[in-house]
């Protein structure tokens, strides 16, 4: 071999290794499979400075909408394949004599319609606010002018009956009655580093009540406390001369979640509606930048905040703080000085079970569905992907999607549990996520129950989505074990013809990456060198001792497969000269055996 060849075979092996060193501190907690374009649709948007920030269902029309700050867009994923505009013109009354035509408000809240109605939007400006109803033709209704309250539109709210309600970072929960402008809550003020991530409206003896969750930065600067509040919905705010127009209701407590890695910064929230009951999926993240998953019981919080004894001496005798009273502008002095000093119950709210850890991902955002009597937690990383989680313990990594490039900032995340689809957003790009594509994880009964996916099932032919199958439970894999696997009777063995002396290499693709991968040669067992490409076999000089059959298999909860099989055979040909970089190009686009 020549000096140059050797320098390139050297460099070639140096950068696998490094190669397969990073790919192997990936797979610590990996995704079982990762998807980068199946089952993934792309919604482009003309501007590409349009700064997508949240999106909204609505689910009478199957429709979503997409907000910016400027902008809004619809999308109807059976019907058209490129978003829409919505023009909304909520600047009719800004100034009409005005030299600049142009609607100078931003878009400072957008979420789904009640009564009928598609939406419920905001715009505002210089603080000031005007809040309509958008009906089925797109013209507004039921406006409404708040002054001198300015929702935004990255914020929590919910819309009941004539009440909206919505949150401000760093001053708290306001609530708005749009039929009477004297009917206005808002908070007292807070400390500085609050983030609101979510409002809750009550269940059953607790419906009048509304919950929000909201991390809170400690005194210290550097650590976080969860937090959750209860306030009446029927609250009037105190007397002339204390809490007038402020909340008279609202009582505190903290969430616990982790024991020996205790998780104090909630980054998002997720509510998963059951019968009787709303579980509360919080994401957490903690000192060290680790990951963790605590789920409660909506009944549990309200009950605590009802039982509990509060963390003061002092409490009023003769009325419960937080209670719900018809006018609270008649509460007694002593309560209402009570209620000002932000009330904190004794006890913590602890989850249902433990924390579910992930040691070394950092999520962003969270969504939670029911699929059967099982619950999949959908994960957006800071890298862009996603991932599909089955809650068991230890958490089981079903799927990595990766819809967008490596490093994009996912702004919103939005669940369509009846029709199983997740849709994302980045700033500019929307896409639509098929969480029931079956066929990935291969065309095998031991394949399709490997992936343990709540949505899949094995039909008996394929692995198929369980919502359109007649099957509703997977079938037994263990008849086929005796018989040859669909891949192996499929597999052709291709013979390849390496020159003498020259350098080689074998690729066996990775479907699974919890599976452990073997090169046999013969009856010999070779170690499999893994990468971003698959798991690879290295020949330095091609001889005698490496002609013959080459397979690779795959192992995974004791269900072997053969993955690859090829067969080398030495001639005397000139070989062609590849440098590494192109040896890698062609590998990853065409999975081919290449040698030089």
């Amino acid at each position: 071999m020549s000096a140059r060849a050797e320098m390139d075979w050297t460099s070639f092996c140096a950068l696998f290794i490094c190669v397969s060193y990073v790919s192997s501190t990936k797979l610590h907690e990996a995704a079982r499979v990762k998807v980068t374009n199946e089952g993934i649709t792309r919604f482009s948007f003309k501007d590409n400075n349009i700064s997508l920030v949240k999106l909204v269902s609505t689910s009478g029309n199957k429709t979503i909408w997409v907000g910016g700050h400027k902008v809004l867009y619809s999308i109807t994923p059976t019907q058209a394949p490129e978003p829409c505009q919505v023009e909304v013109d909520l600047c009719q009354d800004e100034s009409k004599d005005s030299d600049n035509p142009h609607c100078l408000n931003r878009i400072s809240l957008l979420r789904e319609g009640v009564d009928g109605n598609l939406l419920f939007i905001c715009r505002s400006r210089d603080g000031n606010a005007r809040c309509c109803n958008v009906i089925s033709n797109y013209s507004l209704n039921d406006c409404f002018t708040s002054e001198h309250y300015e929702p935004d539109i990255n914020e929590p709210s919910l819309l009941i009956g004539n009440m909206l309600y919505f949150t401000k970072s760093e001053k708290g929960l306001y609530r708005i009655n749009k039929e009477d402008r004297n009917d206005i809550i808002w908070s007292q003020t807070f400390p500085e580093g609050l983030t609101y991530l979510k409002l809750i409206v009550g269940k059953g003896l607790h419906k009048d009540k509304v919950y929000s969750f909201f991390a809170e930065k400690h005194r210290d600067g550097e650590h976080w406390i969860p937090r959750v509040s209860q306030s009446c919905m029927n609250d009037r705010g105190g007397s002339k001369s204390l809490l007038q127009s402020s909340w008279t209701s609202m009582i505190f407590t903290s969430l616990s979640c982790g024991r020996g890695y205790e998780f104090t910064q909630m980054i998002d929230v997720a509510t998963l509606d059951t019968d009787d009951d709303t579980k509360i999926y919080v994401l957490f993240r903690n000192y060290w930048n680790m990951s963790a998953v605590c789920v409660y019981n909506m009944s549990e919080i309200s009950k605590l905040f009802s039982s509990s004894e509060f963390n003061s001496t002092d409490v009023p005798k003769n009325h419960r703080p937080g209670t719900c009273v018809e006018d609270s502008t008649r509460l007694p002095s002593d309560v209402l000085g009570f209620m000002k000093n932000r009330p904190e119950m004794k006890d913590w709210v602890k989850p249902e079970n433990i924390s579910l850890l992930f040691r070394h991902r950092h999520y962003t955002h969270i969504q939670v569905d029911r699929v059967g009597d099982q619950n999949v937690m959908l994960l957006s990383l800071e890298s862009g992907g996603v991932h599909k989680v089955l809650v068991k313990e230890p958490v089981f990594v079903i799927a990595e999607y990766l819809p967008f490039p490596r490093g994009t900032h996912i702004t919103s995340m939005l669940l369509d549990a009846s029709e199983k689809r997740l849709y994302v957003s980045s700033s500019n790009e929307v896409v639509q996520i098929d969480l029931q594509r079956c066929h990935d994880y291969g065309n095998e009964c031991h394949q399709c129950s490997l992936s343990q996916d709540p949505y899949c099932v094995w039909d008996g032919l394929s692995c198929t989505s369980r919502a359109k199958s007649h099957v509703q439970n997977s079938m037994s894999c263990s008849e086929l074990k005796a018989a040859p696997s669909k891949t192996e009777i499929q597999l052709k063995t291709p013979v390849t013809h390496v020159p003498p002396f020259s350098n080689h290499f074998l690729l066996c693709p990775m479907m699974s990456y919890h599976a452990t991968y073997q090169w046999y040669h013969g009856k010999t067992r070779e170690d499999c060198v893994d990468s971003e490409l698959g798991c690879l076999y290295l020949i330095d000089s091609m001889n005698k001792t490496h002609e013959g059959e080459y397979r690779c298999e795959s192992s995974e909860e004791g269900y072997t497969r053969t993955v690859r099989q090829y067969k080398l055979s030495m001639s005397h040909s000139e070989s062609l000269r590849l440098t590494p970089a192109l040896l890698l190009l062609l590998t990853a686009s065409h999975g081919l055996i290449l040698h030089f």
